[in-house]
């Protein structure tokens, strides 16, 4: 029982030393790749995970959409990127499925070679997963009502069992 105790409060300790703002600009770095930055956003650096408030999403500086909360939460076992309140700007309307409420990324090293996802909007609820060996990405919708409403998105996705499925390689 005390061995136990001593790992947990070493992982514990490990967490909080985590440099989580190198974190964040390490995202920012990748995301910089494909044109895209975060901006505007305000750091709060908290014991077990990062906060990034009231950001804005540019592509080629054009803001695409504003963001309400990006939390990095780096637990060494299990890593969450949590992207909160995500609001699509008017031009850019017709490509993304409305208001998304909450996107979760989650990396594990106990499935090291994929990255899930976990989405929530005005479009209903998706899970899905990257395959980073084979760089696709695989996300299943379920068919509602709400998801209906943005025709471009539908017409991308094919029905099978699980639901409505979008596929594709990045």
């Amino acid at each position: 029982m005390n061995r136990f105790l001593y790992i947990v409060y070493i992982f514990l300790i490990v967490i909080v030393m985590v440099p989580k703002e190198k974190l964040f600009f390490t995202l920012e770095s990748f995301l910089s790749k494909y044109h895209l930055f975060i901006n505007g956003e305000n750091l709060t650096n908290r014991l077990l995970y990062l906060d990034a408030d009231n950001g804005s999403l540019l592509l080629d500086n054009q803001e695409i959409a504003s963001i309400g909360k990006i939390q990095i939460a780096p637990w060494i076992v299990s890593n969450h990127l949590s992207i909160s309140s995500i609001i699509p700007s008017p031009h850019y309307r017709a490509f993304f499925p409305g208001k998304i409420d909450t996107l979760v990324f989650t990396y594990s090293i106990l499935h090291p070679l994929s990255l899930e996802l976990r989405a929530q909007g005005d479009f209903g609820q998706g899970e899905g997963a990257f395959d980073l060996v084979n760089k696709k990405v695989r996300i299943v919708f379920k068919a509602t009502p709400q998801l209906r409403n943005y025709p471009l998105l539908v017409f991308k996705l094919h029905q099978e069992k699980e639901g409505l499925v979008y596929e594709s390689n990045f």
